[in-house]
């Protein structure tokens, strides 16, 4: 039998129940017992669990059981902080095991307990310098923790070991971005996109970097492909977010801060609600939210978008203008992702007169 033991402090409490958290209680040597029985279980093995004032002695009894496999094999799951104490199991008996102190410090971060996992991925690249996705490790969890300094001499550290590698260059250029380095920021995700095309996560912080450069058009390619990688998850609607500030961003303004098109359009989107049921009302709006999914450009000058109960065609940006208009007769204040506050305030102000105080809509920043 091969027989691994942990002061019990290092015990991870989140994995028992609420009324089994003090150590030394019959409840929690119980709850322990259980926990680690149950990892044996679900893995195929069986073992002996002992919990004393001071430690926690587990034993696997069934000789082809590799314990940092089973680990690994947890962390795959999703179970991530089941994987993480048996990992913190393994570690007490192998201290700089460098697959144990990378998994480990994986899962931790995940987990957003980011001072223990740099503590544990520090360790590892004192032990191997050259463990690459060590170093990778310790640089986004500096970076998630705060600390971008760090994070950016790490993960610039990690590059010079392998430029190609396409983890180090996303994260180095989000972490960048994120401290306004935008030109270097749009360096190492131009790269990044060239090493992993099908990456949506890449693309979207691209299009918000070459957005920040001034770039508008590439901006707006980077974007839609961002959209199109991941159609039916978060990064499509910060894509749509970004797609429909950069379409607002060029729209002419007058000297009131309204561009003309955008109020006319408004003030029809608001008749026509107005001359609905609240129930046709949502109808019309949640049709229109549907045809916005697909992307509006609002400099597109042709009627090619239909809604039932509408006759005729919409360009692009009345269909905006519906959906903003109807989100906010709805529920004022909402975020819509189109910058449309000022056309609709002052639409408001001339379709309803006699309303002086009308919600407002937040605008992108």
């Amino acid at each position: 039998m091969e027989q691994f033991t942990i002061p019990l402090k290092t015990f991870d409490l989140a994995l028992l129940p609420a009324g089994a958290r003090t150590p030394g209680s019959p409840e929690f040597r119980e709850e322990v017992d259980a926990f680690f029985q149950q990892q044996f279980s679900d893995l195929g093995a069986n073992g002996v669990v002992t919990v004393t004032p001071d430690e926690i002695s587990v034993g696997w009894i069934t000789p082809e059981f590799n314990p940092v496999d089973a680990a690994i094999a947890k962390l795959d799951r999703g179970q991530l902080r089941e994987g993480a104490q048996l990992l913190e199991l393994i570690r007490a008996r192998t201290p700089d095991s460098p697959d144990v102190l990378y998994n480990l410090g994986v899962a931790l971060s995940e987990l957003g307990e980011f001072p223990r996992a740099i503590a544990v991925l520090r360790r590892l690249v004192e032990i191997d310098p050259d463990h690459l996705p060590g170093r990778v490790s310790l640089g986004v969890a500096l970076g998630r923790s705060g600390n971008e300094t760090e994070a950016v001499e790490v993960l610039t550290q990690a590059l010079e070991l392998a430029p190609d590698d396409v983890w180090a260059q996303k994260n180095l250029g989000g972490i960048l971005f994120r401290l306004g380095r935008v030109a270097e920021a749009r360096v190492h995700l131009e790269t990044a996109v060239d090493l992993a095309p099908c990456d949506a996560q890449t693309w979207y912080i691209l299009g918000e970097t070459r957005l920040a450069t001034g770039d508008g058009v590439s901006a707006r390619d980077a974007l839609n492909l961002a959209r199109a990688i991941d159609p039916d998850g978060p990064i499509r609607d910060r894509a749509e977010a970004a797609l429909n500030c950069l379409a607002d961003s060029e729209l002419p303004r007058n000297a009131d801060g309204v561009n003309p098109e955008a109020l006319k359009a408004m003030i029809a989107a608001l008749k026509r609600l107005r001359s609905l049921t609240p129930e046709a009302a949502k109808q019309l709006t949640l049709q229109a939210a549907l045809l916005g999914q697909n992307g509006l450009r609002f400099e597109d000058p042709v009627p090619r978008h239909r809604i039932e109960g509408i006759s005729e065609p919409l360009i692009a940006l009345e269909v905006a203008c519906l959906i903003h208009a109807g989100v906010q007769t709805i529920s004022p204040g909402a975020e819509t992702g189109f910058p449309l506050s000022s056309e609709f305030l002052e639409a408001q102000r001339q379709v309803f007169p006699a309303d002086g105080n009308s919600p407002s809509t937040p605008s992108c920043a």
